[in-house]
């Protein structure tokens, strides 16, 4: 008999980076089966990626998306999601990268535009160094 479930398919990966660096990431999603995870909804859409950072308060500080959005932390159109192969790359220039060294936290997630149905992929500690 089960005792325990978790609906939590996130992957906890740690990433450190370097202050006033470009920052590139890419990731592929897979099935436990190894088949590529359905990233296109249905209305033959690929869904939008979000990748945000937060601080210790829980405050998003910065943000790298797929999408368009007006807040001033998040970086409109700096995540490509090919939904045939479920790849989603990060590709932000150094211009992006000036937050302070510390440790913050963030998450990694997409979603359908149709029906808002959002699964984060991945999160962890997201730790930016300088010199």
């Amino acid at each position: 008999m089960a005792t325990k479930i978790s609906a939590d398919v996130a992957s906890v990966v740690d990433i450190t980076v370097r202050r006033n660096d470009s920052f590139y990431l890419k990731t592929e999603l897979k099935n436990t089966d190894g088949t590529i995870y359905d990233i296109i909804d249905t209305n033959e859409a690929e869904y939008i990626a979000r990748f945000e950072i937060y601080d210790a308060n829980d405050v998003r500080i910065l943000g790298f998306i797929s999408d368009s959005d007006s807040a001033a932390e998040l970086k409109n159109q700096t995540v490509t999601v090919t939904g045939s192969t479920a790849t989603l790359v990060i590709n932000s220039p150094a211009t992006h990268m000036t937050l302070r060294s510390n440790t913050y936290k963030y998450k990694f997630y997409v979603k359908t535009t149709a029906d808002n149905i959002t699964n984060t992929v991945m999160v962890g500690k997201f730790k930016v160094v300088d010199i």
